[in-house]
């Protein structure tokens, strides 16, 4: 008796009730649900290609401590679902199943698109699934994601600047929006709104394989790894998508834009025409184009691209501010203020256009302009050390040495190592009469840069003001160690030689600095000074009358 109630028990409990039936996944079979790397997904056909185990795989790489096999258990529980309510409604697997999806998915579960996308992380599966929230792109791999174990045939979509799925089993073609709860939206929408090309050999507005929307998620990918700065591994995803989807436009901006931060701008021109080829309307690839000719010195190119950046979007504050360093460059101030003056207009909030404007009216020399637009800078960004170093120089230049210091010491305490502050302040103190705190702040800026000849040469300029003239042979030596034909600190020690009337070794320093720049009619009438002492007499004149020839004013005595 006891028996054959245990049997019973045991079959009622694995009797599977409606709620819970079991529905045979149109992936099952797929050998890309096994595997375990990138790599080793993309070198399978098309169709053994599953979308999520990819995604997540990536996601994994980015850096989640969660099983790619446990987000994948819960888009299998999600397709599940909407195979019950299919089997529930009697609805067949073809179009009549999209409203399905769409109302358990955006409804139901809440799915909804991000307000912009910036934040990396909305990228990936795994995110999208815990919060329930992503942008076109990654909604979109969801949706793909869910239709196939469902055995839907949908697409990925991508126009430029966008991602959408695609019903299409050849009778019944729609595009379904998963940013807009799976609205739908003719082609010619996106051909008018995205200015979508359309000839054969275009990659947008078709039906996708899986490879290539993951070329598609591997340019995204590259991006989201260079927000967080990790630019080699940018690089890596952004070759990928190149190599997949060779004509997607953006993957050869955002490629030609790595290559243009790790220094290789000829390499970045090449991703830049190549994205212009395929969508010349790209007023972002014109800017960025643009910005790699002006980091080669091609002024002339830089300006005609960045007007064609203009020319597609009026409003474009950066190609406005961007032209503006290739008009500074070729020493067009006045049309290099109208720019960033555009800039400011259409973006009155961004501290680098400001900040160029003063670095424009410092080139000017108009420095009371420049004043104020380096106060504009800081006021929307007051930790930028160069816009307040600039804006101390700037003091420097109108004789408000008071007012630089006070700048400096402010650049110095956002940035101690900023060797550009010191050498300003050490400036300001000299033009003050503070000599021993002139002197302090250029040993305390040695100390940072050991090699500043600059610094060395003012320190010892300071101390030979001092009449500390062995200090000051120390400076000027060290100083030419590092440049050995700096005429100028070498006639500064010829000088301090011939003030300490060791006038064999200030007579050689002369003749170095003659052999340089034999029109230095200084150093003629040094050279002659130290001659007549040596008692060289003939030499000591016809350095004396050189000096005389080259406008130098000459005790008469030398010349006799």
């Amino acid at each position: 008796m006891k028996k054959r109630i245990i049997t019973l028990l045991i079959g009622i409990m694995l009797l599977p009730c409606a709620a819970e039936a079991y529905y045979r996944l149109a992936n099952a079979r797929k050998r890309g649900l096994h595997l375990n790397s990138i790599d080793s997904v993309l070198r399978l056909k098309d169709d053994q290609i599953d979308i999520a185990t990819a995604a997540l795989l990536l996601s994994r790489d980015w850096g989640t401590h969660k099983t790619p096999r446990m987000y994948r258990r819960k888009i299998d529980q999600m397709a599940q679902v909407i195979l019950g309510r299919m089997d529930e409604g009697n609805i067949p697997r073809d179009h009549h199943a999209i409203p399905v999806i769409n109302n358990y998915l955006f409804k139901e579960l809440g799915f909804k698109p991000v307000q912009t996308a910036d934040d990396p992380e909305d990228l990936f599966l795994h995110i999208v699934i815990d919060k329930k929230r992503g942008y076109c792109l990654s909604l979109s791999i969801l949706y793909l994601s869910i239709a196939e174990r469902v055995g839907l045939p949908i697409y990925g979509v991508v126009v430029p600047g966008h991602f959408f799925v695609r019903y299409d089993d050849g009778k019944n073609r729609f595009n379904i929006e998963t940013t807009s709860s799976g609205n739908t939206a003719k082609d010619d929408h996106y051909i008018k709104k995205f200015k979508c090309p359309t000839d054969k050999n275009s990659v947008y507005l078709k039906n996708l394989t899986k490879a290539q929307t993951l070329g598609c998620f591997f340019n995204n990918l590259g991006n989201s790894y260079s927000i967080v700065n990790e630019t080699d591994y940018a690089l890596l995803e952004l070759e990928r998508a190149v190599t997949i989807t060779p004509n997607l436009a953006e993957a050869r901006t955002n490629l030609g834009n790595i290559y243009l931060e790790k220094g290789y701008p000829k390499a970045a021109i090449e991703q830049y025409k190549f994205a212009l080829h395929i969508l010349p309307t790209d007023f972002k690839a014109h800017n960025n184009l643009a910005n790699a000719y002006n980091r080669q010195g091609l002024t002339k190119k830089a300006i005609k691209e960045y007007l064609a950046a203009i020319k597609l979007k009026p409003d474009f504050a950066d190609a406005h501010r961007n032209i503006a360093t290739a008009y500074i460059n070729s020493q067009s101030y006045n049309k290099a203020i109208k720019s960033l003056e555009k800039a400011a207009e259409l973006n009155p909030d961004n501290s680098k256009t400001f900040h160029l404007l003063g670095d424009t009216y410092t080139r000017k020399k108009d420095y009371t302009k420049a004043i104020t637009n380096y106060k504009k800078a800081l006021k929307l960004n007051a930790s930028s050390t160069s816009a307040s170093t600039n804006l101390a120089f700037a003091y420097l230049s109108t004789d408000k040495p008071k007012e630089a210091a006070a700048m400096f010491l402010y650049a110095i305490k956002l940035d101690p190592l900023y060797s550009n502050a010191y050498f300003g302040l050490a400036n300001s103190y000299k033009k003050i009469g503070l000599q021993d705190e002139e002197i302090d702040i250029y040993h305390q800026l040695i100390e940072i840069d050991p090699e500043a000849v600059a610094a060395l040469q003012n320190l010892g300029n300071a101390y030979f003001d001092k009449k500390a003239y062995e200090k000051s042979i120390e400076y000027y030596s060290l100083a030419l160690q590092y440049e050995p034909k700096n005429g100028d600190i070498r006639h500064n020690l010829a000088v301090v030689y011939l003030n300490l009337q060791l006038y064999a070794e200030s007579a050689a320093e002369y003749s170095l600095v003659i052999e340089s720049n034999p029109a230095n009619a200084s150093a003629h009438n040094g050279l002659a000074i130290c001659r007549y002492m040596l008692k060289d007499f003939a030499a000591s004149k016809k350095h004396a009358q050189k000096a005389k020839k080259l406008g130098f004013k000459v005790d008469e005595k030398l010349l006799k």
